[in-house]
């Protein structure tokens, strides 16, 4: 009986599904890296951890409107910051 328990949660924890793998969302939240997607898949992320949503939701309010009308998606918030996310 215990192998029906424990393999599942061993698969998503190798695939990184398992809650907490880098995603500060998934591991209860904040504070992290606020970061959404936009129509044409670029990523952006915060350059700072911020605190909590507030926080997120006013550095979302920094970028440009032609980024905010893109956004695709919920924002999320991660643990570290991709190098390759861009700036707002």
């Amino acid at each position: 009986m215990r192998i029906r328990t424990v393999l599942p949660v061993a698969l998503l924890a190798a695939s990184g599904l398992f809650a907490g793998a880098g995603n500060a969302s998934a591991a209860g939240g904040y504070p992290g890296f606020q970061c959404f997607k936009t129509a044409d898949r670029a990523q952006y992320c915060s350059d700072v951890k911020v605190k909590n949503h507030a926080g997120g939701d006013n550095w979302i309010k920094t970028c440009p409107a032609d980024v905010q009308k893109a956004i695709s998606g919920k924002p999320y918030v991660l643990e570290k910051r991709p190098a390759s996310a861009e700036h707002c």
